[in-house]
């Protein structure tokens, strides 16, 4: 992985978002959940075709965007931020533009944050795809062009089933002010309550994307009521890395 010079915070960001903290601050329990859980972890690059056999396959792509194939070849972002210089948030670290998207099946925004909502707006039109929000975030997608249809509103406690992916919606302790156009006022808008989300596969595995939540105590309650195998977690967007042990640590409550 090479890194670009950039400021010491976007460096701790860059390095670090992308980190699964329940493997690397508890290796011993990594090695059986690697292992049960069939994934595979993998560079950027072009998504893979799938079987029902095939581990499911996370692909870190800079920031807090992350794209996860399943077995069944279902194909869903996370935070879909792209190098693209049309983008408001540019994310530099990506390897993908809005050009080299060709297909999705489902798109989660946990914020309204240029960051987080990336180019979710851009190809949900291109290629169709849903998007799982806040109530409040989506009518500023459907300004931007988003077919309403193509938008399930939620918010923390919500539960979605997109062709047998199942979504649960729950808390994050961040900001969602979404940015309007320069020179604009207000400066931003309200984007309803930031979330997080925990992704069930086909197979029964869960992923927990934080979103970009500071430390919180609910963290323990998601381990003890959903019990999520992998955690992607938001080291110095929410979480500083004592803070981020700490919430791994809180992710295993309950929860071998």
């Amino acid at each position: 992985m090479r890194f670009r010079h950039v400021p010491w915070l976007d460096i701790w960001a860059v390095v670090t978002t992308g980190l699964l903290l329940i493997a690397v601050a508890f290796p011993q329990q990594w090695t059986g959940t690697l292992m049960s859980a069939r994934m595979h972890f993998a560079p950027a690059g072009r998504a893979f075709a799938q079987t029902p056999e095939t581990p499911a396959r996370l692909e870190w792509l800079g920031w807090q965007f992350f794209r996860l194939t399943s077995p069944g070849g279902k194909i869903i972002l996370f935070n879909p931020s792209l190098n693209d210089p049309k983008a408001v948030f540019v994310n530099r670290e990506s390897p993908l533009n809005l050009e080299q998207i060709d297909r999705v099946d489902l798109i989660l925004i946990s914020s309204g944050h240029a960051d987080d909502q990336g180019m979710a707006a851009e190809i949900s039109q291109k290629t169709g795809a849903p998007i799982i929000t806040t109530f409040e975030l989506a009518n500023w997608l459907v300004v931007k062009g988003v077919a309403s249809d193509k938008i399930l509103r939620g918010e923390p406690g919500s539960r979605f089933d997109v062709g047998g992916i199942k979504v649960q919606v729950v808390n994050s302790v961040h900001g969602s002010g979404a940015p309007t156009l320069p020179g604009s006022l207000p400066s931003a808008v309200y984007g309803g309550p930031a979330l997080g989300f925990i992704v069930t596969l086909e197979t029964g595995l869960k992923i927990y994307h934080a979103g970009s939540t500071a430390l919180t105590q609910d963290l323990k309650l998601y381990a003890q009521l959903y019990k999520p195998h992998v955690a992607l977690l938001p080291i110095a967007s929410g979480l500083m890395p004592d803070e981020a042990a700490l919430a791994a640590e809180f992710l295993l409550t309950d929860n071998p």
